[in-house]
């Protein structure tokens, strides 16, 4: 694939294609767990990308590229989540109080994962979805004509993601300190979210040849990381309890089904210590973040004309509005 070395998002978008070649077979046919996680991170990283430039790219392209990553992010969704809750259980095994349950749950989600390994097979072939991923080439020719008007686009999503994030990041503190008050309540979910989709825009602009201190993105990698493990908990503690529901767990073994909601009660206190260590984390260094993200990327008023055709009112020459970051659906 051609690379072209002034235009360092373009070279990067390459790059994430050919990593989503490899490991779609990889995903899809030996069902491997790096492959399944691989690719299901470059699929969000181009949407990102496509997210950041949709004012450029004609909406008949980008739709159906974007069509071809959410139906193989959604698929490899469910087998994702698997692999890594069947991890967490498998170290709670020889856990004195929570073994039991976890040896219990785990073999229930092994079972679950060899039936999304078969439905997986029968619903999305590797050979169908790389011939849709050619999708992209028709992308990539207007990514390349949209050269100019990166950095313009790549400052002004920037500032409103951080800014969508900082809201976030005040609310859900205030609402574990107990401070919120009457004030709206903040959704942790959402803020993982942002936090991704921010953090992927981070790596386009470094991409892109703005280079920002690894300190600053060494401390935003910590708090991600502990919104990451926020949501790793939590979402083994739906599992666990819809599991248990599913397998009509108290009828049929109630001591079993007392050691699954203790084992619960486990996930959801480690769940909120990781909610509270991103809170004292934002607290003590998101302020310098903030700082260091806008000062390097500073707006400016340069915007390009969506491809999507002019303003319907008429165009008067005067500047698009800045690009608001796409909604990201909870399987993002």
């Amino acid at each position: 694939m051609a690379q072209d070395d002034d235009f360092g998002l373009l070279s990067y978008l390459d790059e994430l294609m050919e990593d989503l070649h490899d490991n779609v077979p990889k995903a899809l046919k030996e069902f491997d767990e790096d492959g399944i996680h691989d690719a299901r991170v470059a699929t969000r990283r181009l949407k990102a990308v496509m997210g950041l430039l949709k004012e450029v790219l004609t909406d008949e392209h980008r739709k159906a590229f974007e069509k071809v990553l959410k139906k193989l992010r959604c698929r490899l969704g469910p087998l994702r989540d698997l692999d890594v809750m069947i991890g967490h259980l498998g170290k709670l095994e020889s856990h004195a109080t929570h073994g039991p349950a976890a040896i219990w749950l785990k073999a229930q989600l092994e079972s679950q994962r060899e039936c999304e390994h078969a439905e997986a097979k029968d619903t999305l072939s590797s050979a169908d979805t790389l011939a849709k991923l050619g999708a992209w080439w028709h992308v990539r020719e207007e990514v390349e004509e949209a050269k100019e008007a990166v950095n313009s686009l790549l400052a002004q999503s920037l500032h409103l993601q951080l800014d969508a994030f900082a809201e976030r990041a005040q609310g859900v503190g205030s609402q574990i300190s107990g401070s919120n008050g009457q004030r709206s309540h903040q959704d942790p979910h959402e803020l993982r979210i942002a936090g991704k989709l921010l953090r992927y825009t981070l790596e386009s602009a470094q991409a892109q040849g703005h280079a920002l201190r690894p300190v600053v993105l060494r401390q935003f990698k910590k708090m991600q990381e502990s919104l990451g493990n926020w949501h790793d908990d939590v979402v083994l503690v739906e599992c666990a309890m819809r599991t248990s529901l599913d397998c009509t767990l108290a009828y049929h073994d109630l001591p079993m089904q007392e050691r699954i909601l203790n084992l619960s009660r486990f996930f959801l206190r480690r769940a909120a210590r990781e909610l509270s260590n991103f809170t004292k984390l934002w607290q003590k260094r998101g302020e310098e973040v903030s700082r260091t993200i806008r000062e390097r990327f500073p707006l400016t008023t340069a915007v390009t004309e969506s491809k999507t055709g002019p303003d319907p009112a008429g165009s008067d020459g005067t500047p698009a509005p800045a690009p608001v970051p796409p909604d990201v659906a909870s399987n993002a």
